[in-house]
């Protein structure tokens, strides 16, 4: 490179002669290349292949840093691509050849992988190294490299003087027999600062060496090792054995942890983070390595060989199986929801004694995978007491005929009490099962035994929610056609689609409601069936279409099971069917309950409110939870009619002071402070809205923050806490920042995946708002045009979006109240347009209206913007478009909006 200054200086001293000076320079000139095998047991290192892309971006010494993935196609082919999934566009790895040599390889792999047993990887290596550097970065354990499909040599690593970047080999002793020959030798590195840096200063010319290095060879025609023979099934405890005797203590402690866990990767990584926060990856990759595991199916999910999960849970204690699985619960929490039933959180409860959120029954947001119900249950069956030893399983005398072994084992477990509780249910369980054995007799009522132990089944599921419960409970009464067995089918699919835990391949929640529907029908409508049994079904068919109802949003459900409930009506009955009848009752009080807000007409539904607070009357005779639940019940119907409410603040008192049942005094609240809501809507007092706040208060300190009715109330005090900013009163601005701070909580309790996180987002951009109307701090509005942008992205439908997006305009209009920046402006007119175009995407059905009242919204926002901007024909085309929509909404509001709209566009095209 020219030196400018010595040049200068030189060709002064020449006296007129211009002399150059030539000085040499250094500049960045290499490329580094990093390549990440995407096997599946490579997955563990994602965080160390980041941050090895971290440091060679930091250092400053690369022209360029590219990052790849190696991936294996089914037919063998390694292929490169951008991302560690196959899909998108994958190329050859050929393609990564450089033949200037400036490109430094650096491949992040632990050689474990197909597309190294098969030579793939090798010969690809091979094509690189021709030509520039490489280098494998193998992050597992030195111990383990022998295992891996590149075995290492030992020697040293020295610059060969005047090749470029070549480095000669010389290994300590010559070869083991069987291993490859010749080829080229690439270094093999531990992801280690010492190893990386001695090899780079090799590279660099810094140094000549030699340095101790482990070294793979390659060939051009890598020959792909012999596939291993099919090894003869180990039994388990054989299995463990080895693994931990050649397992570091970490790996080994882990797997024990991991025996207690769904085997998904994430859950995996939580349980090692958490559990063992001083472990490294490697520890991970050697249970993913160990034989242990099996890879399933779904690429996400592994199983333990059979036999070795029983195996590895023996010396894990009771306190660390439960803090696994609450970890496990944790994790269902944050990625799938309040929504699902929380199988490890409810083996937790078992495990810990600690109660569990009572929160009613409803259907599940999402289905959860259904390992978490398998491992759940099968901890807990290794910790609970099960049936004493003199009872298990034993065969009958060999002097006893089998049928009368089926019919004494039939007798003793009918002879037991039904409250002995689970212990004593395993105890009949374990005998009905015997008495299912046996074959039965010719004066033996067929299919007596097995819809016993369907039943005694049921009441274990109850208590332990083990799905293996469930499917045993369904294999005992297939094939029977009679109405106890039919009813006893149909509340099977009832419990699995409230548990969200349908069989293999099994139907979806709503099909099982169907199917449980169909089968108590027929059980009710059955010849053989009497009164009692007839009622019972009725009752669980209404609560199947109510679970139905709530889960399609279909008021056609509640009005099906309302009729079948109403053909039993009955008012003579007396004694234990007076008891039915009058669970009847209560049952069409929860349904008539449940029409209430697909009820719009006021006097239908004062009519149907009436009817349902006289059919849920509580039973003095029952446990005080579930008389608090009726009287909740009642209180919720007569929160419906203006002049009763002080009747429903009075039977939630009862119900309070009834029950200390958490769940129950949760229950009791929230339904108080709807009511108090209800005394707002009517003498708009802001009085009541500060009781409701207090009663959503006291039942938020009963709740755990991992209970499932968490963030169900937090959406409900900070609508109060909003309305009570909003009272037109001195006080109003005191409840500003609190609604904030619970509207906040709201947002977090639920994942950005759940269906309901747009709205919590809106509302939570809407206390933000408000407290910036009373406190002029523009953060608030900062971080509410953020809220709002995320909720319009992530909004689930086109209403959802619009409305977001309506919200957003009006953010950036009050920031340019603040700033004056014109580009704000822009950003409102751009918003209003998202919103218009979104709300006239919604589809025919009963949001249509309200989604073209939006869009027409939009456009006259969108146009008054635009009049700022003096960009006058783009607001009259706005105009125009709003001016089509009032037309096609029709209405007296409508012709008002639309003579209003046609004065300002008169007056536009005057100007223009």
């Amino acid at each position: 490179m020219l030196d400018e200054a010595a040049t200068a200086e030189a060709s002064a001293r020449a006296l007129g002669l211009l002399i150059p000076v030539l000085r040499s320079d250094s500049r960045r000139e290499a490329t580094v290349r990093l390549v990440m095998d995407a096997s599946p047991s490579m997955a563990v290192w994602q965080d160390l292949f980041d941050e090895l892309r971290s440091v060679c971006e930091r250092l400053g010494a690369f022209r360029d840093v590219q990052v790849h993935y190696l991936h294996r196609l089914g037919d063998g082919t390694a292929l490169i691509g951008r991302g560690p999934s196959p899909g998108g566009a994958l190329r050859s790895g050929e393609q990564l050849r450089d033949p200037t040599g400036r490109t430094l390889t650096m491949v992040v792999s632990d050689c474990a992988g197909p597309v190294w047993r098969e030579g793939e990887a090798q010969r690809l290596l091979y094509r690189w190294a021709e030509c520039a550097p490489c280098v494998v970065v193998q992050p597992l354990p030195q111990r383990l490299w022998g295992r891996s499909w590149l075995p290492t040599e030992r020697g040293e690593l020295s610059r060969v003087d005047g090749r470029g970047r070549r480095l000669r080999f010389r290994p300590e002793r010559p070869p083991r027999p069987g291993r490859p020959t010749g080829g080229l030798t690439v270094p093999v590195l531990p992801p280690h600062a010492h190893a990386l840096g001695a090899w780079a200063r090799l590279v660099a010319g810094l140094g000549t060496g030699p340095v101790p290095a482990e070294v793979g060879r390659v060939l051009a025609d890598h020959p792909a090792a012999p596939a291993p023979p099919p090894r003869a099934a180990r039994p388990p405890r054989e299995l463990v054995s080895r693994f931990r005797s050649s397992a570091s203590p970490g790996a080994v402690q882990l797997a024990v942890y991991l025996a207690a866990a769904p085997l998904t990767l994430p859950v995996m990584r939580l349980v090692q983070r958490t559990m063992l926060p001083d472990s490294e990856p490697s520890d991970l990759a050697e249970v993913l390595l160990s034989g242990l595991l099996r890879r399933g199916p779904d690429s996400g999910w592994y199983a333990f060989v059979p036999g070795v999960r029983d195996v590895l849970l023996g010396p894990l204690g009771r306190d660390a199986a439960a803090l696994v699985l609450k970890h496990c619960s944790e994790y269902v929490l944050a990625h799938f929801g309040r929504g699902v039933r929380n199988f490890p959180a409810l083996a937790v409860s078992q495990l810990t004694g600690a109660p569990m959120d009572s929160a009613e029954e409803r259907m599940p947001a999402g289905r959860l995978p259904q390992a978490f119900g398998k491992v759940s249950a099968k901890v807990v069956r290794r910790y609970l007491p099960g049936p004493p030893p003199d009872t298990a399983e034993a065969p009958p005398p060999p002097a006893t005929p089998a049928a009368d072994a089926r019919e004494r084992a039939l007798r003793t477990a009918l002879a037991r009490p039904l409250d002995g509780g689970q212990r004593g249910l395993y105890e009949t369980v374990t005998l009905l099962r015997r008495a299912v054995a046996a074959p039965p007799g010719p004066d033996d009522p067929p299919g007596e035994a097995e819809a016993e132990l369907a039943g005694a089944l049921l009441r274990l599921w109850a208590l332990q929610r083990d799905p293996e419960l469930l499917a045993e409970a369904e294999r005992a009464v297939e094939g029977q056609s009679d109405a106890r067995a039919r009813a006893l089918r149909g509340r099977v699919l009832y419990e699995r689609a409230l548990a969200g835990v349908a069989p293999d391949g099994g139907l979806p929640d709503g099909a099982l409601l169907e199917a449980a529907d169909r089968e108590f029908a027929a059980a009710g409508a059955a010849p053989g069936a009497d009164r009692a049994l007839r009622l019972d079904c009725a009752v669980r068919r209404a609560r199947s279409l109510v679970r139905l109802g709530e889960l399609r949003h279909d008021p056609g459900a509640l009005r099906e099971a309302r009729a079948a409930l109403e053909a039993l009506a009955d008012p003579d009955d007396a004694g234990d069917a007076g008891e039915a009848e009058a669970r009847r009752g209560r049952e069409l009080g929860r349904v008539l309950l449940a029409l209430l807000p697909h009820t719009p007409e006021p006097t239908e539904r004062a009519e149907l409110a009436e009817a349902a607070a006289g059919r849920l009357t509580a039973d003095p005779r029952a446990e005080p939870e579930a008389r608090a639940r009726v009287r909740v019940e009642r209180a919720a119907a007569l929160s419906h009619l203006p002049g009763r409410l002080e009747e429903a603040s009075g039977e939630l008192a009862t119900a309070l002071t009834e029950t200390g049942e958490a769940g129950a005094r949760v229950a009791a609240l929230v339904c108080l402070a709807r009511v108090h809501r209800a005394r707002y809507a009517r003498d708009a007092d802001p009085r009541a809205l500060e009781d409701a706040a207090e009663a959503y208060g006291r039942a938020r300190r009963l709740i755990p923050r991992d209970g499932d009715a968490f963030g169900e109330l937090l959406p409900e005090w900070g609508d109060v806490l909003l309305d009570r900013a909003r009272a037109p009163d001195a006080d109003a601005h005191r409840f500003a920042s609190t609604a904030v701070r619970v509207l906040r909580e709201s947002r977090a309790a639920v994942p950005q995946s759940d269906p309901r996180a747009g709205h919590r987002l809106r509302r939570l951009a809407a206390g933000l708002r408000l407290r910036h109307a009373y406190e002029g701090d523009v953060v608030d509005l900062r971080e509410a045009e953020y809220l709002l942008e995320l909720a319009a992205r992530h909004g689930r439908g086109p209403l959802e979006r619009a409305g977001a997006w309506r919200e957003h305009g009006d953010v950036q209009r009050e920031i340019h109240g603040h700033t004056r920046a014109v580009d704000r402006l822009d950003r409102a007119a751009d918003s209003y347009r998202r919103a218009w175009r979104e709300a006239s995407e919604t589809e025919p059905g009963p949001d249509r209206e309200a989604a073209l009242r939006l869009a027409v919204r939009a456009q006259e926002l969108r146009g008054e913007v635009l009049e700022r901007l003096a960009r006058p024909r783009a607001a009259l085309d706005a105009y125009r478009s709003a001016v089509e929509l009032w037309q096609g909404l029709g209405g007296g509001d409508a012709e008002r909006r639309t003579e209003r709209l046609r004065a300002r566009i008169r007056v536009l095209e005057a100007g223009l």
